[in-house]
């Protein structure tokens, strides 16, 4: 069946519409072939019949030729037996082209198939090409005589109404679509005009402005509850923002406060140190915070340097305290005694009474007789002092507990002589056990005592043995090695050297 769709008024045109035309052609052919019309007469009945087929085709107007829509135009044939033109639109093939000359280009199996069917006088319609179109032709024997009626209707016309209505149909969906667009496009705009009013908001609180007042929303749904929860965010962050700035304001007075306290520590150890004949002595202590519980002190009296270095246990304010009252301890406890373990016993006696916090310190007390070198010292605790001679060696030390820890702890002094132009170093553990963090393995490294020695190795080869040099290297080596770790423990030095 042939088939083009109708649509909006659009006739349906199939192969009964085809047939049914044919069934009239064949009428008036046969009734002009019996009354002996003229040629001219007969081929004007034809063009007309031709005219009214296509008039089925929405696109062709009712004053349409055939020349104008050769592609879809839909014509009648007349032919005799031997395929000769009876009519044909052409006029110059009638009685001169041949039906079967027009069809050669088609395949062979539906040219056989025709010719059977024309010359059994069959009513039907066939697919096939003439003049090399395709087309479908509709044909029937012509009654009275040994011609066929063909209708033929090029393939191209049927698909016309089809692409029409697709074409309708694409403009449908694309006015739809557009609609349907606009339309979402505003409903969403209305829809979030609160998100925006609320984003607005939210960018007035980010710049600090959180007493700007949120848009109210008529609705109670989602944006709503979140209008609510920014309500009450602007309030949490007002609140948070004032106890801010009571802590940043509490936090400033506290800094500035150890920032004093550092000051009053760091005047409590002597900064300036006396140029004499008989000894150069200098000091540095870097606390690992703002304060921190390491020691030195050292005075000349009668010809002799009192001295001591110490280290706190714990770090902070507490241990500056505590370190504080070791210091005035020493002082005390020194003035007119020539026993270092005598000093130390006494303000281990006071260090232990209240001592709730358990708190104690290594310390390093000596007294060096510029005269003669002798050096007679207490050790509580604390690392051994190192002396720098030809050679580097410890000095020999007496390990006794660290002062503060236990009431009844005895502590032994001890000599030694020391010799012209040596330098003694003393250092709390910030020195030796300075902590580098590898940070691709996370392992943690001590400076430890063989890079102390190596240190005042070099010293000694290059001849840098005053005590500021020394100090002043010893810092340098020992910032090298930690890199970028964070200072764990205060790093107190105190060198001393006999001309």
């Amino acid at each position: 069946m042939v088939v083009t769709l109708g649509f909006f008024g659009m006739k349906t045109m199939t192969d009964a519409y085809f047939y049914s035309q044919l069934e009239e052609i064949n009428e008036m052919v046969s009734t002009v072939q019996a009354v002996g019309e003229s040629n001219d007469q007969i081929y004007e009945r034809m063009k007309r019949a031709d005219v009214r087929i296509n008039r089925f085709y929405p696109i062709v107007p009712e004053d349409a030729n055939e020349k104008d829509f050769k592609s879809i135009w839909a014509y009648s044939l007349v032919i005799d037996s031997a395929g000769n033109y009876i009519y044909h639109p052409d006029k110059q093939r009638i009685h001169q082209g041949n039906f079967f000359d027009d069809i050669r280009q088609s395949p062979e199996g539906l040219v056989s198939k025709l010719k059977q069917g024309l010359s059994a006088g069959k009513k039907e319609h066939q697919r096939i090409k003439i003049d090399g179109m395709r087309t479908y032709i509709f044909y029937t024997r012509v009654r009275g005589t040994d011609w066929t009626n063909a209708i033929v209707v090029p393939i191209r016309g049927l698909q016309i109404p089809t692409y029409l209505i697709g074409l309708i149909l694409l403009a449908v969906v694309c006015i739809a679509l557009s609609v349907a667009y606009w339309v979402s496009r505003i409903t969403i705009q209305r829809s979030t005009q609160p998100l925006h009013l609320l984003a607005n908001s939210a960018d007035e609180v980010a710049k600090g402005n959180f007493q700007n007042p949120l848009p109210d929303l008529q609705y109670n749904d989602e944006i709503s509850h979140l209008r609510d929860s920014f309500g009450n965010m602007q309030h949490s962050l007002t609140l948070y923002i004032n106890q801010l700035k009571t802590t940043t304001a509490q936090k400033a007075a506290i800094e500035n406060e150890l920032s004093i306290a550092r000051q009053i520590q760091m005047s409590m150890v002597p900064t300036e140190f006396p140029q004499l004949d008989d000894i150069d002595i200098y000091g540095s202590m870097t606390p690992a915070k703002a304060v921190g519980g390491d020691l030195y002190d050292f005075y000349v009296e009668d010809g002799k340097l009192y001295f001591c270095i110490g280290d706190v246990s714990g770090k902070g304010v507490p241990a500056a305290l505590f370190m504080s009252m070791t210091r005035s301890l020493f002082r005390a406890y020194s003035i007119g005694e020539n026993e270092p373990d005598r000093i130390v016993s006494k303000m281990n006696k006071d260090l232990t009474e209240n001592n709730d916090s358990c708190m104690f310190v290594t310390i390093f007390v000596g007294i060096l007789d510029l005269a003669t070198g002798l050096l007679c010292y207490c050790n509580a605790g604390h690392e051994a002092p190192i002396v720098i001679h030809k050679e580097t060696y410890e000095l020999p030390v007496d390990r006794s507990l660290p002062v503060g820890a236990y009431p009844d702890a005895s502590y032994l002094t001890q000599t030694a002589v020391i010799e012209p132009q040596s330098t003694i170093l003393f250092y709390t553990d910030g020195l030796n056990e300075a902590i580098k963090e590898n940070v691709k393995d996370g392992t943690k490294e001590l400076f430890g005592l063989q890079r102390i020695l190596d240190v005042l190795n070099v010293a000694i080869q290059e001849g840098q043995l005053s005590p500021k040099a020394v100090i002043e290297n010893m810092t340098q080596s020992v910032h090298d090695f930690v890199g970028d770790t964070e200072q764990s423990d205060d790093l107190t030095m105190l060198c001393i050297r006999l001309n």
